[in-house]
Parts: structure tokens; C-alpha cells; sequence
């Protein structure tokens, strides 16, 4: 009964980080690919609306979409009773989803653009969100009964680190952010090399 609170509270960090996965990294390329079958981000290259632009503007509105789900997840879970949470880790928690959420967008900007059809897009997507959320203890199998070599790459993933020792945290005891920090680099980094090349992709068929 003591732990209880806490157990809640864990399992509330761990599932929002599939408020990002599902709204937005599902959401957007099913939605861009779309439009790329129809050429509307071509038309509006002929407007002077660059891929760049495109993509910022995207990053707001989904970000104004992402804000209401995680408000509607947020309200429903608090209902329930979790471990309440001191300023800085609540901080961090939002920090962290909303960067989460523009490198899964960024990621998921790049898989549209390079396959430029919605059903293999969304086959693609759907695969990388299952993997994500496997190799992130979500799917009934924790991250240590994972086989010895899949769990280094589950280290590297950002929604591997939200659960555990960040509710200590979340209600105000200590935690190790090295961990996070790599992992946010990391995902980050592969989100925005498939970005860059999406682009580099693009430029040249509309030259």
C-alpha cells in the first residue's frame, strides 16, 4: 500500500512518453506522407515556402496538438492518485517530452519525404513505434529480461529512462541525468541526420 503512489506514478512517466510516440511520430507521417502523394509541399515550394519553413510551421501546430492530448492524458491520470510532483522535475518532464516530440516529428519528416507514399510510410513508422516501445520496457517485458544484446540498444532510447529512478525524482530525491542526456543526444542526433538527408533528398528532385 506504501508503494502504491509510486508504482502509479512510474507507470504515468513511463506511458507519457507514448503521448509523443502516437500523436506526433504516427500521426505527422501518416498525415505528411498524405500529402506528399498529392504534391502539395511541391505546390507550395512554387509559393516560396521552402522544405525548411514547411517543416517549422509543422513543428508548431503539432506542437499545439501534442499540448492538448498530453493535457487530456494529464488530467485523466491525475485523477487517479499519483505521487504529487516538486517544480524542477515537473519542469523536466515537460522539457524533455516537448524535445522528445520535435526530434520523433523530425524523424518522422524524414521517413515521409524519403518514401513519399503513405502505405509503406506507415508501415515503417509502425514498425520503429513498436520497436521503440519493446525496447523501451512497454510491452510487458522490463529492459532487463531483454536479451543481453538488444539491451544496450534500449539505453539509447529516451523513453527507456523515464520510469525508475525518476520518480525518486519526480518526488524530490536525486537522480543521474547523464543517462537521459545521452540518450536524448543520441535520438536526436539520428532524428535529424534522416531530416538532413530528407532534405538533401528533396532539393535535388525539385531542381
Amino acid at each position: 500500500a506504501n508503494m502504491q503512489g509510486k508504482i502509479i506514478t512510474g507507470l504515468f512517466l513511463t506511458m507519457s512518453m507514448i503521448v509523443p510516440l502516437a500523436s506526433v511520430f504516427l500521426g505527422y507521417a501518416a498525415t505528411y506522407a498524405n500529402e506528399l502523394e498529392k504534391n502539395i509541399p511541391q505546390r507550395l515550394n512554387l509559393f516560396g515556402i521552402s522544405q525548411s519553413r514547411l517543416f517549422t510551421n509543422k513543428l508548431i501546430a503539432n506542437y499545439i496538438f501534442f499540448t492538448f492530448c498530453l493535457l487530456v492524458y494529464s488530467i485523466s491520470v491525475f485523477l487517479v492518485k499519483i505521487e504529487p510532483p516538486k517544480i524542477a522535475p515537473l519542469l523536466v518532464w515537460l522539457l524533455v517530452l516537448y524535445i522528445f516530440s520535435a526530434f520523433l516529428l523530425a524523424l518522422a519528416h524524414g521517413i515521409a519525404s524519403m518514401i513519399k507514399s503513405f502505405g509503406p510510410t506507415y508501415g515503417v513508422v509502425m514498425g520503429v513505434y513498436f520497436a521503440i516501445m519493446i525496447l523501451s520496457g512497454m510491452m510487458g517485458v522490463t529492459i532487463d529480461n531483454l536479451p543481453k544484446f538488444i539491451q544496450p540498444l534500449s539505453n539509447l532510447l529516451p523513453t527507456s529512462k523515464m520510469g525508475g529512478g525518476f520518480v525518486e525524482y519526480w518526488v524530490g530525491g536525486s537522480y543521474n541525468f547523464a543517462p537521459l542526456i545521452q540518450s536524448m543526444i543520441f535520438f536526436g542526433a539520428v532524428s535529424f541526420i534522416v531530416l538532413l538527408i530528407s532534405f538533401k533528398v528533396g532539393s535535388r528532385k525539385t531542381k
